[in-house]
């Protein structure tokens, strides 16, 4: 009978142990996709954010960052182009704050020669400072290509040539006093990345007359030294809370999920733990269906499988047990005929002996004494063969054709039966050989209680994938289609052990003239027979 995993009416007393719902495994597995989900949604934010900051730190410094530098440029440019005469750049020019001819705006409004825009200034470096720090500097330059005035003089003096002081942006200094083209970029100095523009000093012609090349450490928005560009700490405030609010949007998502997919594994899983505790308490009935065929499926089948033999095991154990219980009820039925009948019927010949003997030859009672001395052997010859059909099969230590041949010793030396052996069988299993001796037992009982034979013959031989058993004996012999008392239910016996076998069993007999009984049997019994041999 096949039935589901979940206990029934029937299974009371069984109590199934079920883990609380918020510590089982259903639980757990929820509460780790949502976990997974956290980090993920967490994780992906951190590449989002490095992604986005490094393409937009890249484009500010090579894109916004010269823009910046180059428009500080040109405002002192400008300063240089409105002190200059128009013809050539002004000689008392200078990047001293405070100072007449300076090319700083002034803290007075009135004074400024600037227009309003970027308020970027370049300081006035009057010490040497170490080649690793970074400056920002600039230069007016001549249209001679030497330096009119600067803003660090102890690295790059004044009236120096170009060619000895930045000699790297030579050309583009020199295109730019020759052409008045722009000019500017990135490199990298001992004191880090630097930005570096030129740009020229119009005359009134329109003639370039000079250029001013100015080099600033690139650095963020807060004055460090760093490639930030200025919104990225709003775009990391924002990318937090875009984070926060996904989280709490995937998060139950992330739960729901995980209690969907987890709720029929979860349920399988139970379904197993109650059809175990459900054969641990003794309904070995109890199977469970296989859903899919997945890993769970396998262990499902495995488990219907293991259900199976145990139960199979626990009916052999059945019925195991029922036959010891049968043939210790045998051996007592013996023990107890030998111990009194069969006592009682060796005194009672004793005492018609005693009385045969006393008596004269010509009493009339001498016939009734004889068939009286007649019937009390008669009967102890029966109980004696009935002895031995109780007598229980010994192949515990013995095989068949050993204990064929104790069989016939004993029938030999009990009864005074001429019994004849011929025996060239090879091993067979312990079903087959069971069965054999047990129809063997009872065809020599048969022959000795009801046929009254003094010869019988055992013989035993292989045919084939076959094993045959022959029992002949030169008994009384009976029509077995009509004979129907003493011998029905042995016959019958010997026909349901053989067929359990996958076997047959052919009697042969004449009135008068003896019995043969040949039993065939298979080597290999069919599955599921086995069980049943022995009984």
């Amino acid at each position: 009978m096949r039935c589901t995993a979940e206990p029934t009416q029937a299974d009371q007393g069984m109590k199934v142990s079920r883990p609380l719902k918020w510590r089982g495994l259903q639980a757990r597995m929820t509460i780790s996709y949502v976990l997974v989900t956290v980090i993920s949604v967490f994780l992906l934010e951190i590449l989002i954010f490095i992604a986005l900051a490094s393409v937009v730190s890249s484009a500010y410094t090579n894109a916004l960052f010269p823009q910046v530098v180059g428009q500080v440029a040109r405002q002192y440019a400008l300063a240089a182009a409105l002190q200059a005469n128009g013809a050539a750049l002004n000689p008392r020019s200078t990047f001293l704050p405070g100072q007449a001819d300076s090319l700083l705006p002034f803290p007075d409004e009135s004074h400024v020669l600037l227009p309003r825009g970027d308020t970027g200034t370049i300081p006035y470096t009057s010490a040497r400072l170490p080649d690793s720090r970074p400056v920002m500097f600039g230069l007016l330059i001549e249209a001679s290509s030497t330096v009119l005035t600067s803003s660090y003089p102890e690295r790059y003096p004044n009236q120096a040539p170009v060619a000895r002081l930045v000699p790297a942006h030579l050309k583009e200094i020199s295109a730019t006093l020759t052409n008045g083209t722009d000019a500017g970029g990135i490199e990298t100095t001992p004191a880090g990345s630097a930005c570096w523009v030129v740009v020229p000093v119009w005359g009134r012609d329109r003639n370039p007359i000079g250029a001013v090349f100015l080099q600033k450490p690139v650095v963020g928005p807060d004055g460090q030294l760093a490639s930030n560009p200025p919104e990225i700490g709003k775009a990391a405030l924002w990318g937090v809370i875009g984070g926060l609010v996904l989280l709490l949007i995937l998060a139950p998502v992330g739960g729901i999920f995980g209690f969907m997919t987890t709720r029929r594994l979860v349920r399988r899983i139970r379904g197993l733990a109650t059809a175990t505790t459900a054969i641990a308490a003794g309904h070995h009935e109890q199977r469970v269906t296989v859903a899919r065929r997945d890993e769970i499926g396998q262990l499902e089948t495995r488990f219907n499988a293991m259900a199976e033999q145990l139960a199979e095991s626990m009916k052999m154990r059945q019925d195991l047990a029922g036959e010891n219980a049968r043939l210790a009820e045998r051996a007592r039925i013996a023990r107890e005929l030998h111990d009194a009948i069969s006592q009682h019927l060796f005194s009672l010949r004793m005492v018609v002996g005693g009385l045969e003997r006393a008596l004269p030859v010509e009493s009339p009672l001498a016939p009734q004494i004889a068939a009286l001395q007649e019937m009390a052997a008669t009967m102890i010859r029966e109980m004696r063969a009935l002895l031995l059909e109780l007598r229980p099969a010994q192949l515990e230590h013995l095989d068949l054709a050993e204990a064929l041949e104790d069989l016939a010793t004993a029938y030999r030396t009990r009864l005074g039966i001429a019994v004849t052996t011929y025996m060239s069988a090879a091993a067979l299993p312990a079903p087959v050989e069971q069965v054999l001796l047990r129809i063997a037992q009872e065809a020599l009982s048969n022959a000795a209680r009801h046929a009254e034979a003094t010869t019988i013959a055992l013989e035993l031989a292989n045919q084939d994938n076959n094993i045959l058993l022959t029992i002949c004996d030169n008994g009384r012999g009976f029509d077995a289609s009509t004979n129907k008392q003493g011998h029905g239910l042995g016959l019958h016996s010997m026909h349901e052990r053989a067929q359990e076998l996958g076997g047959t069993v052919v009697i042969e007999s004449t009135p008068e003239q003896g019995t043969r009984i040949q039993v065939l049997l298979p080597h290999q019994p069919p599955e599921g027979a086995a069980a049943k041999g022995g009984h």
